[in-house]
């Protein structure tokens, strides 16, 4: 038998084989899978959660400019600037649910290290969040961060 650390080491493609041990036989089963059905189990799969995750860009009086990280809902997002300092991200349809949607928004710090992001809303479709000055307490633009969006069953 082969020494394991002997084997080459690769990056990994979506339709590579990975060895299983299926626990769930009597006697357990050696099995393959590939490394894409393994990665989408994704980040929350094992709660059986859906989630949203994505970094953003605000400039001006522009809409946040959102880069998806990962997204298993099946559900198309749609960012927006509402206002000074004021945003949303809505779902194509419903799926927030209550007491079941985890909401955490982050600044990035970086060209705006003195300003908060602040969840303020959720509704079934809709996610807001304001940026506020931590010196004036005022409502301004130009924001950066990271969101996710986690539903669970």
């Amino acid at each position: 038998m082969a020494i394991i650390n002997s084997y080459p080491t690769v990056s990994p493609e979506v339709s590579d084989l990975v060895l299983l041990t299926d626990v769930s036989t009597t006697p357990n089963s050696t099995k393959t899978a590939t490394v894409g059905d393994i990665a989408a189990f994704g980040p929350s799969s094992v709660a059986g959660a859906t989630a949203y995750i994505a970094q953003w860009t605000q400039t001006s009086t522009n809409a946040p400019v959102p880069v998806e990280i990962y997204n298993n809902t099946g559900i198309t997002f749609t960012w927006a600037r509402t206002d000074v300092g004021r945003y949303t991200v809505t779902a194509s349809s419903p799926v927030f649910t209550a007491n079941k949607t985890f909401y955490n928004i982050q600044g990035a710090g970086g060209a705006s290290p003195s300003q908060i992001i602040q969840p303020t809303n959720l509704t079934t479709t809709v996610a807001s969040y304001r940026q506020i000055s931590v010196t004036s307490g005022a409502y301004s633009d130009g924001n950066s961060g990271w969101v996710e969006l986690r539903i669970y069953p």
